[in-house]
């Protein structure tokens, strides 16, 4: 009994001695220990702060985008409506000029006497070009229809001397009907200048001031 005693005292004495024996922080470790806890609570308020200022700044672009979005809605429904009414007015226009239907196509005889390039820039403003001229039966008719008894102007150039081209596309014409002699006068006479009273074609000077007969696609 006195023998077991002992041994239990033993055990007990030598746990008493590893508790003691356990190693306490230095003020050197618990100051270190102290730095390192603040630090990690400071890099997780700059990570907070950092999540919530790209919070916000992702919220201002997407307010920036959709304004910039409806501006583009705006500014695209502006430029419909303005379409719209453009193409209004071009319809407006084409009923007041009093444009002449024949195969497809509208006609319109300018009355005021203008050079070549005048002519050409007149037809482009209200809606057409200077008339291109196919074939025999559009000539006859052009010529028949005229509203004055003077030459007009159509839309054939040579600016390359014996090339002639339609200003409207640029193609070379096939169909020319020059009065006998004409439609190779020199780099003086460039334009095509239909010839009153006969179905016929000059090759004239652009500077020179005629009525003019224009053409448009867009018919109604």
């Amino acid at each position: 009994m006195g023998f077991l005693s002992m041994i239990i005292l033993c055990i007990i004495g030598m746990v008493f001695k590893d508790v003691i024996a356990l190693p306490c922080l230095s003020n050197d470790s618990k100051t270190k220990f102290d730095a390192t806890r603040k630090a990690l609570t400071d890099l997780q308020t700059s990570i907070n702060n950092r999540v919530t200022h790209l919070q916000t700044d992702m919220k201002n672009k997407m307010k920036k985008l959709d304004d910039q979005m409806g501006y583009l809605q705006t500014d695209m429904k502006n430029r419909i409506k303005k379409l719209d009414e453009g193409m209004g007015s071009l319809v407006s226009d084409f009923q007041k000029k009093q444009w002449r239907k024949y195969n497809g196509h509208c006609y319109y005889f300018g009355s005021e006497a203008l050079t070549w390039f005048k002519s050409e820039q007149r037809c482009r403003q209200i809606g057409g070009h200077l008339a291109k001229i196919d074939d025999e039966a559009e000539n006859k008719w052009i010529m028949d229809n005229k509203t004055v008894k003077n030459h007009l102007w159509m839309g054939l150039t040579d600016l390359k001397e014996g090339e002639y081209r339609w200003s409207y596309d640029q193609t070379l014409a096939k169909y020319k009907p020059w009065y006998s002699g004409w439609g190779s006068k020199g780099t003086g006479y460039n334009c095509g200048l239909m010839f009153q009273p006969t179905y016929t074609w000059l090759d004239y000077s652009c500077t020179s001031q005629y009525p003019y007969v224009c053409e448009s696609h867009i018919c109604y």
